[in-house]
């Protein structure tokens, strides 16, 4: 805990998940002094906080090695879920749109090209910068 992690901690309520137990249970064996505070419990604000050591000492390892497991397969599905995710594929709609754009400028660039289009004709023109006019 010195260096920020919170792993091993667990609040009461996932106590109360893991070992099937209600959370005044867990505020009744604080108040017998079934666990030293600020070692093996801390509250912060209204959650207590407890360590994973006296978690087991107390309640036992078997359930909470069940719930590790059940964890892990959690974890291991959502893995696979991520790297199942298909990304999505453009509409058929834009990529017609983007066809059918970059044919038309084919079509015009190769008519230019031909000499097919005529008939257009580029003036010059010049601006009269002049401010006395």
């Amino acid at each position: 805990m010195a260096n920020g992690s919170f792993e091993g901690l667990y609040t009461f309520l996932d106590i109360g998940e893991i070992y099937g137990i209600d959370s005044s249970c867990l505020r009744k064996k604080v108040a017998r002094g079934k666990f030293v505070i600020d070692e093996d419990i801390k509250k912060l604000g209204t959650t207590w906080i407890i360590t994973e050591q006296a978690m087991v000492r107390i309640f036992g390892t078997r359930k909470f090695e069940e719930y590790q497991e059940k964890q892990k397969k959690k974890a291991k599905v959502q893995e696979k879920k991520i790297s199942c995710e298909k990304v999505k594929p453009k509409s058929k709609r834009s990529i017609n749109k983007t066809s059918s754009i970059n044919e038309k400028e084919e079509k015009v660039k190769d008519s230019w090209v031909s000499g097919d289009i005529k008939g257009l004709e580029l003036k010059s023109f010049a601006f009269n910068i002049n401010a006395s006019e």
